[in-house]
């Protein structure tokens, strides 16, 4: 095993001492990537990675991500100013626009009125609803209960 490693060793460095002296190919370089020609017209931002600055300010947060290019967020349910921030489904949804965004989804807990978040999703504009935290599954079952 040693030798084998030792042999690998050998080659790689040859390798990347040949590959240095004749210089690198456009294979490895980035030239392929100079050519791209397309561009990402929608690009999102998750809000939990705001979780710390988002809270102070929802509506001047949003504005700034907006300003920032961002077309596209998911949002997470916030324990005291849910998952439009203080702002009605269809408000959020209309001051979203306003910065020409849109909200595709949320983060939310299943396991408390979810019925009512799902018509408040579907007012708001999102195409899902997600679950990003079952706890600790003490069974298999459990786990199978959950998933249905």
């Amino acid at each position: 095993m040693h030798n084998d490693r030792r042999q690998f060793l050998k080659v790689a460095g040859t390798l990347a001492t040949g590959l240095a002296i004749a210089g690198v190919p456009d294979i490895l370089s980035a030239a392929p990537f100079k050519t791209f020609k397309g561009s990402i017209k929608k690009f999102g931002l998750q809000l939990y990675s705001l979780r710390d600055v988002l809270p102070t300010d929802p509506k001047g947060v949003l504005k700034q991500v907006a300003s920032y290019g961002y077309k596209q967020i998911e949002s997470y349910e916030h324990d005291k100013m849910g998952m439009f921030w203080g702002m009605k489904p269809a408000e959020f949804k209309q001051f979203l626009s306003d910065l020409d965004m849109r909200a595709v989804s949320s983060h939310c807990n299943i396991n408390t009125d979810f019925a009512r978040k799902v018509d408040m999703a579907k007012e708001a504009g999102l195409k899902y609803l997600i679950c990003p935290y079952l706890g600790p599954q003490k069974s298999m079952d459990a786990f199978k209960k959950d998933a249905d």
